[in-house]
């Protein structure tokens, strides 16, 4: 069978066969909503420079700090909703605020920033060389080894793109919960909310959660950090050491209880968006 190498396929009615993503995902595109503006790009760099600069620093704890991709989905949103009503419609003839912030400009941003939310393999590799093997890697051909890996995994992306994206059969369940939530968003700022029972809004949610992590945080990062990861079994016998890699908090952890999300999810992801299939 002939497969183009564009899906230029006009079956836009292929329907994914799950319903969570039937009803959260459309298969219609509208190509008069703008996607590539001056909001989408300005935000997108700087997220994404942020980013990777605070998911790289603290990528060398014990527990890696986890950048969650709902929180970069929510801070693009109210950057491009504040963008949209205080910048002008035009500077020097340059259109730079089109009118409302589309979803596209939203995917767009998150996109961008979502590379940046976690450090790349090379990176590693560099770090291990230098402090278990005294081995320097000069900047240039540290940047150059990096390069090549990404030029790789995106060649190899796109190669399966055709069996992996294009057809409707195949899910992502980190990838639905991202544009479900950018959906959710786009579609609630067009509703109106007085009929609701829900009086406080999201922004004004989203930062009581925010308070409420820092501080809870306070207590298994600096006041009591058993509080991140124990394990009651391993105190039967502290000094057996087989019994402590089973049973220990930073062996197999075989009865260990941590509450600490962010040291649940630094290295496995979070299992909250993935079912249990």
């Amino acid at each position: 069978m002939n497969i183009s190498l564009l899906n230029n396929s006009n079956d836009d009615d292929e329907q994914s066969p799950y319903e969570e993503v039937a009803a959260n995902i459309s298969n219609k595109d509208d190509p008069t909503i703008l996607c590539l503006t001056f909001r989408s790009v300005f935000i997108g760099i700087l997220l994404t420079c942020i980013m990777s600069i605070v998911s790289q620093f603290f990528n060398y704890r014990t527990s890696p700090l986890d950048i969650n991709i709902g929180l970069v989905i929510l801070l693009s949103y109210m950057m491009g909703e504040f963008m949209s009503k205080i910048l002008p419609e035009k500077f020097f003839n340059i259109t730079i605020n089109p009118g409302s912030f589309s979803m596209k400009e939203h995917a767009l941003i998150t996109i961008m920033a979502t590379t940046g939310t976690s450090t790349v393999g090379p990176i590693d590799i560099i770090t291990v060389q230098r402090i278990y093997y005294n081995y320097y890697v000069d900047h240039v051909n540290a940047m150059l080894f990096i390069i090549v890996m990404h030029l790789l995994a995106f060649s190899i992306a796109g190669i399966l793109k055709r069996y992996l994206v294009w057809p409707a059969s195949m899910i992502w369940p980190k990838a639905l919960m991202t544009c479900c939530l950018i959906r959710t968003l786009d579609i609630e700022s067009k509703i109106e909310t007085n009929k609701t029972r829900w009086k406080m809004t999201r922004s004004k949610f989203f930062w009581l959660i925010v308070l409420f992590q820092f501080i809870w945080y306070w207590f298994p990062g600096y006041i009591f950090p058993l509080l991140s990861m124990f394990s009651f079994i391993c105190m039967i016998a502290p000094h057996n050491i087989i019994f402590s890699q089973i049973t220990g908090a930073n062996g197999l952890g075989l009865g260990a209880i941590g509450f600490d999300w962010n040291a649940c999810i630094a290295f496995f992801g979070s299992p909250i968006l993935v079912p249990f299939w």
